[in-house]
């Protein structure tokens, strides 16, 4: 039987639902004890980046290899990023022996590869002209492969769908 809510009862709705938003909100902090990776963070109002969870690579790990990703992305004119996403630890994983498929005969192993996926938006129809692109159209789940040796910086490999 539906009934009326009173103060009390609303003051009590309101109360809880406060506290699990404080609980939910903490649950996605990273602890200063864990090394890996975990939240969204805006970056400069231009586009998101989604840190996903990670056990192996810390924020700073995936801000430098996004990082190279945008000094190739912003090569491409007309072109607007709007979110990078950490593709996750397996994804990252199972990519390194292809990585090193990719290197150089003569330089030394990777150990490291990290995955991230990324949405964008293609050049108008007039910028368009010449390129790969479909004209303002929007390009979702864009791969960028990178990896390095450790303690070097990241390498951008490839990157389009796989």
């Amino acid at each position: 039987m539906a009934r009326n809510m009173d103060r009390r009862d609303f003051l009590s709705l309101v109360g809880g639902s406060m506290g699990m938003l404080v609980i939910a909100g903490c649950a996605g902090k990273n602890n200063a004890d864990n090394a890996g990776a975990s939240a969204t963070a805006a970056t400069d109002g231009k586009y998101t980046v989604d840190y996903g969870t990670s056990e192996v690579y810390t924020h700073e790990d995936m801000d430098a290899a996004i990082q190279t990703i945008m000094a190739e992305f912003d090569t491409w004119k007309g072109c607007t990023m709007k979110s990078v996403t950490f593709a996750g630890d397996q994804e990252c994983a199972d990519n390194l022996a292809y990585c090193n498929e990719l290197r150089d005969a003569d330089a030394p192993e990777f150990t490291e590869a990290i995955v991230f996926k990324s949405d964008f938006h293609s050049p108008s129809e007039e910028e368009a002209k010449g390129t790969a692109w479909e004209p303002d159209s929007d390009y979702n789940g864009y791969s960028w492969v990178l990896a390095r040796t450790t303690g070097e910086p990241w390498q951008l490999l490839t990157w389009g769908y796989a």
